[in-house]
Order: structure tokens, then C-alpha cells, then sequence
């Protein structure tokens, strides 16, 4: 740990930087989802990460982020890799606009549309996957607009694939 580094927890062990960073030169939005590095932070363009450095929040919301990563980590873990009881729990976690996971990840993105707009990933069950495109956000049921390759709801921040069915 590095007392004088607050995105430590966003970094994976020893500091190494991610091995392709997003190079977008317009700022386009961020995205907070759930991905294998330990920082959940992506570019909505070109889907890499984007550094904490390059967005300049705070240690509150670095340790927000970290806290929001591992309960996503243990929830897709869950879904992934348990047995059929656990993965329909952590399905439900997934899906539900009132679990723990998702409030706090919509609290976080809260935090961080000051200092850059962000979006939140939606989970998408893989067995609606093959469906239309959702129409409607999963939260509010209000419209999504097109956002690149996504689909957006702008009340609540939530961004969903697009040409797929909502989860």
C-alpha cells in the first residue's frame, strides 16, 4: 500500500498499468462495470480503462469503487460458478434495482458525473441475451437512447448493450 497514492486499491498488485489504457482524446463518457481488473472504470467508446489520474476523484470515491468491485466480483463469481441455487441467488442480486451491488453502483456513478460522465453497466441475463434490444431502462422504465454501442437511459446513468435484450 501507498499511503500517498488514494487509487491504490484500483491498481493490480505490484502497479503495473493496464496493458492498453484508453486513448480517446475527446473524454468520451465512462462506464463502471464489472471486468477482471481491478479498476472498473472503462471508456464508453473504446472499452478500455481509463486511469483514476486521468478523472482526479477523490479517495472516498476510490474507496467506494474498490468496495462496489468486490461485491460485483463475488456476485458474478456466484452467478459464473456456483451451484444452480447459488447462481440463481446471485442472478437476482444481479438484476435487481434494489440489491446492495446495484444501488451502490448508481451511488458511485452519482459520485463520479461531476468529475467526468459516467454510465453504469447493467447486467444483462445471458438467457435474454438472444432477445430484441431493451426498450426501457430496468430501473425506470423510461426510454433508452442510443449511446455508441449501448444503450442509455440518461435519468439514471444505466447503459445497457445494444441489439440485446435487457436482464
Amino acid at each position: 500500500m501507498d499511503d500517498a497514492d488514494c487509487y491504490w486499491k484500483l491498481r493490480p498488485p505490484g502497479g503495473t498499468p493496464p496493458e492498453e489504457p484508453c486513448r480517446c482524446a475527446e473524454r468520451p463518457p465512462l462506464v463502471l462495470q464489472y471486468h477482471l481488473s481491478p479498476n472498473p472504470l472503462a471508456c464508453v467508446r473504446c472499452n478500455a480503462e481509463v486511469s483514476p489520474e486521468q478523472i482526479g476523484f477523490s479517495e472516498e470515491i476510490a474507496e467506494l469503487l474498490a468496495t462496489w468491485r468486490e461485491l460485483a466480483a463475488a456476485l458474478f463469481a456466484m452467478e459464473h460458478e456456483a451451484e444452480e441455487e447459488y447462481e440463481q441467488w446471485a442472478r437476482q442480486r444481479l438484476v435487481d434495482p434494489n440489491s446492495r451491488m446495484n444501488q451502490l453502483g448508481l451511488h458511485v456513478v452519482a459520485q463520479l458525473n461531476p468529475y467526468r460522465r459516467t454510465y453504469y453497466a447493467w447486467f444483462c441475463d445471458e438467457e435474454a441475451r438472444s432477445g430484441p434490444p431493451a426498450s426501457c431502462c430496468p430501473r425506470c422504465s423510461g426510454p433508452l437512447a442510443p449511446l455508441l454501442e449501448h444503450r442509455a437511459c440518461e435519468a439514471c446513468s444505466i447503459l445497457v448493450p445494444a441489439g440485446r435484450g435487457g436482464g
